[in-house]
């Protein structure tokens, strides 16, 4: 292991629950590399010093909602700045909103701080059945805070989020948030948020854990075949009857290699019922090839 000639020299002892090894693919054969994953929390347990000048910071990875002293600090956003942020707008639609309804707040330029509004009055403190915050301008951040508000709440059945840029760290904040088995979400609508394969694990891992959801839209966004391969999984899950229709239209990376997996997963379990797949990169002869395999299957829809 290489630490440069300075004197004095950190180190950083990460202990990982979810690190891959990417040995293979380095360019230091002596090393053992480790990857984390993208949105990991870490833990600082204590720091220790060896000789000539090491010194060590010892830290664990922690699940994201299992340490109570975590906050919105670790972003952008000091704790200050949140208390004192108020949109009395968006609290008034909020306040004014029918109780164990949908909540729709979609097209109003919220932002990160307002999600915190948002988690406090609607997630926490009233049951609502839905919330749709299409098209606004949501990052990882609020989708951080709004994923530690639904870990603990058992009213959403139906969360859009599409249009908002959250790239993956933030659909990984919302699948982590979801995988809560008294959540009961059923619909979940990611389209057009800038995730790419490296989020489907995280999401089949929320469907499983979760065992209700039947709709799952994750369009116009960059998954491929990989991807694809993926979230063919949740077919497989015994889920009680629940395997739901997928969404992956305009996902332009997605090609003819993903048909054999698709059409294994659909006769693979008699409840996936749907796939959505229109404007990818798919020849003729892959979507005639996807048509008869959903005919041959029946009461399944290809749209």
């Amino acid at each position: 292991m290489y630490l440069g000639r300075e004197k004095v020299q950190t180190i950083f002892q990460v202990k990982t629950r979810n690190g891959k090894s990417i040995r293979e693919h380095s360019h230091l054969e002596n090393d053992e590399e480790i990857l984390l994953h993208p949105g990991i929390v870490l833990k600082v347990m204590g720091t220790s010093k060896q000789g000539d000048g090491i010194h060590v910071i010892h830290l664990h990875e922690v699940p994201l909602y299992e340490d109570q002293k975590m906050n919105v600090t670790s972003t952008s956003i000091s704790n200050n700045q949140v208390d004192e942020y108020r949109n009395p707008q968006l609290e008034q639609i909020i306040q004014l909103s029918e109780p164990r309804g949908t909540l729709v707040i979609e097209s109003m330029n919220l932002n990160d701080r307002d999600m915190e509004i948002v988690a406090r009055l609607f997630i926490v403190e009233n049951e609502y059945r839905g919330l749709n915050l299409r098209h606004n301008e949501i990052t990882s951040v609020g989708a951080f805070i709004l994923a530690q508000s639904l870990y603990n709440t058992k009213y959403i059945k139906e969360l859009k989020l599409c249009g908002n840029r959250l790239l993956d760290e933030g659909a990984q904040c919302i699948a982590r948030g979801l995988a809560n088995k008294q959540l009961g979400l059923i619909g979940l609508y990611l389209n057009s948020v800038g995730m790419t394969d490296a989020s489907c694990e995280y999401l089949v891992e929320a469907v499983r854990v979760n065992g209700r959801m039947r709709h799952l839209f994750l369009c116009d966004n960059k998954i491929s075949d990989c991807g694809v391969q993926v979230l063919m999984k949740i077919p497989g899950f015994d889920q009680r009857g629940f395997i739901p229709s997928l969404g992956l239209s305009d996902n332009k990376l997605v090609t003819d290699a993903s048909v054999d997996g698709i059409c294994s997963a659909m006769f693979a379990n008699r409840y996936f019922h749907g796939i959505s797949i229109r404007n990818c990169s798919l020849s003729m002869a892959a979507i005639e090839r996807l048509q008869l395999a959903a005919q041959q299957r029946g009461a399944f829809s290809l749209y």
